[in-house]
């Protein structure tokens, strides 16, 4: 068989085990795959040396900043930061204007060109636009209506119930903050009349009652109008056990959490301050390893990197007041290498990261079997994993524009060493030497 490029001597691994074998890429596909590497005849032969091959991962979640905000984020270092960390494809929330169908082609337009991996777009759904939800479902290739139960552009009952019974329709699907802004409200206002400014104080106002609380609203409401729903950044373990709670009386609900949530705790804003302040917020360290336990159960679904960079000043504004803090951390350098030091901890499956880094969103989002899997007719989007290097992510690893990061000083054995994107080489040993513009936009199975 000719082939543009072989990919030998790896050990292939899908949600359902693993197995030796070569694959071979033409026209960007994967063509074929077989232990029998004497068979195949390529321009290039790449030798992953016996290493783990995996599934592209898909990142659910990705703030780009861009258009709008590129003083924290652009799309050309977004892109790079995620082809370091084994990502191809991401998904862009809509962090500004995609809120119709002319929002939805600006976007396109914007990025186009501009990408080292492939990415699709989430869609806005807020008080304001209601009345467009269904020509921004029916006429583009959006992949999700995003909305947020907390924060300014938040849905009452009355919004969400209206989005979820338009998408409904449609056999569409939302992704949800879930969080009771009232409580939060009512929480902080108490905690500032005491003189809280500390980073605790935000950590406070968030309990996980504030969580599972509005997990079980939406979850009830997605069913009630026999919609679709992904839960974004669950950070608690009991708030992925009232998802598997809904799931298993028929609800379809999934849940996505996040690497940091796997990495951090409570106490560590105590000397990352502003830093570490993000939403949902950071739970103790029994609630961690309950994380990582669930995710080998098989109760979270996806992993999205939540990806959300600030300017240093946005963080060092808070240092004395973290009511003034911007929420979000960066964090796609390191969406591979957090999950699989779990792996070599012993704390999940590498098979059990497959499926929530790759196959299952393939398979919620609608871009199955295009995306998520190596088998024949897939996009040839493959990761080379070395499970022995270890090292410490430092200030020299960033590739996205956002200059500081959380988890610098922290240790990760097992790295991404080669990502390739639709068969082209992207990133090699944690820098980029793909071609700027080789990511195109993926739009969902209608």
């Amino acid at each position: 068989m000719n082939l543009d490029r072989a990919l030998t001597n790896g050990t292939v691994v899908t949600p359902f085990g693993r197995f030796k074998g070569s694959i071979g890429i033409r026209e960007g596909k994967i063509a074929c795959i077989t232990e029998n590497t004497a068979e195949l005849r390529a321009g290039e032969i790449i030798d992953a040396g016996g290493k783990f091959i995996i599934p592209g991962a898909i990142d659910t979640h990705i703030h780009f900043q861009d258009p709008g905000r590129i003083y924290r984020e652009d799309f050309e270092h977004a892109t790079a930061a995620c082809a370091c960390g084994g990502i191809t494809t991401g998904m862009a929330m809509p962090t500004t204007n995609l809120v119709d169908v002319e929002g939805y082609k600006f976007n396109t337009q914007t990025y186009e060109g501009r990408g080292y991996i492939d990415y699709a777009l989430h869609g806005a759904g807020r008080p304001s636009n209601v009345d467009q939800v269904e020509d921004l479902w029916t006429q583009t290739g959006i992949t999700a209506i995003k909305m947020f139960m907390t924060y300014e552009e938040r849905v009452d009952d009355a919004t969400l119930w209206e989005i979820l019974e338009t998408l409904s329709r449609h056999d569409g699907l939302s992704i949800i903050h879930a969080e009771n802004e009232t409580l939060i409200k009512l929480f902080e206002r108490r905690l500032q009349k005491q003189g809280r400014k500390d980073p605790m104080a935000h950590n406070e106002s968030r309990p996980e009652l504030v969580e599972i609380e509005a997990i079980r609203r939406v979850a009830y409401l997605v069913e009630q109008t026999n919609s679709k729903a992904v839960i974004a950044h669950v950070s608690s373990a009991a708030g992925l056990e009232e998802i598997k709670k809904a799931q298993q009386r028929g609800v379809r609900i999934w849940a996505e959490s996040c690497p940091h949530f796997f990495t951090f705790v409570r106490e560590d804003t105590e000397e990352q301050g502003p830093f570490l302040a993000f939403t949902p917020v950071m739970r103790g360290e029994d609630n961690r390893l309950k994380m990582w336990e669930l995710l080998e159960k098989g109760y979270i679904d996806v992993i999205g990197s939540d990806h959300c960079p600030a300017e240093k000043w946005e963080k060092e504004v808070a240092l004395d007041d973290i009511w003034k803090t911007h929420y979000g951390i960066p964090g796609l350098e390191v969406y591979l290498p957090s999950l699989l030091d779990g792996v070599n901890k012993g704390l999940v499956s590498l098979e059990k990261v497959v499926a929530a880094t790759s196959y299952n969103a393939a398979r919620i989002y609608g871009l199955y079997p295009r995306k998520g899997v190596v088998q024949p007719g897939a996009d040839a989007d493959l990761v080379v994993l070395d499970m022995d290097l270890e090292k410490k992510f430092t200030e020299a690893d960033l590739k996205s524009k956002c200059p500081w990061s959380p988890y610098f000083g922290r240790i990760f054995k097992g790295w991404p060493i080669l990502t390739l994107v639709r068969g082209e080489v992207v990133a090699k040993d944690g820098n980029v030497i793909g071609k700027l513009g080789h990511g195109k936009l993926v739009i969902r199975n209608k």
